[in-house]
């Protein structure tokens, strides 16, 4: 291989390695600010929201708090968030899980843009746990890199339950 083969090649290499690090600066540098809005379960009194982030950590957010991430506490599997009220599984009770359960949900945002955005199904104890989508609205807002999302109860939403 010539000399300037080899420095071809390694120009290569350090231009890949840049692009690497700017998609990945550019996936992490971001932060997103969450805003509850959600009220408790009709006739009942608690901490509505539960945030799930890296390292297995969660935090209670009650009905007007609000907490900021960085890109770098968020998994690739999305900001977990948890309506803390009790409703029923879509299929019945399942072995070894409680029913009624909390819902939740998977926040993701794929990057350039606050409105790029994706929910994705819970995946706790059991194949139907109660999905959060079905009683939270999530409303994006801010500017890429600085984004917000304020989540609501959404109307016609499934109240909370005793039991099942």
């Amino acid at each position: 291989m010539s000399i300037k083969a080899v420095k071809t090649e390694k120009m290569n290499f350090v231009r890949l390695l840049v692009v690497a690090v700017l998609l990945f600066v550019g996936v992490q540098g971001y932060s997103l600010k969450v805003v509850n809005k959600v009220n408790p379960c009709s006739g009942r009194s608690y901490c509505t929201l539960k945030m799930f982030y890296t390292g297995y950590q969660q935090k209670d957010l009650c009905l007007g708090a609000t907490m900021t991430f960085d890109g770098s506490q968020i998994p690739g599997t999305g900001l977990g968030i948890q309506e803390n009220g009790m409703y029923c599984r879509s299929h019945g009770g399942e072995t070894g899980c409680i029913n009624p359960d909390n819902a939740g949900m998977q926040l993701v945002l794929k990057g350039g843009s606050c409105n790029n955005i994706q929910l994705n199904d819970p995946f706790y104890c059991g194949k139907y746990p109660p999905n959060a989508k079905s009683v939270l609205d999530v409303q994006m807002s801010g500017s890429w890199p600085n984004c917000v999302a304020t989540i609501y109860r959404k109307g016609g939403a499934p109240g909370c339950q005793s039991r099942c």
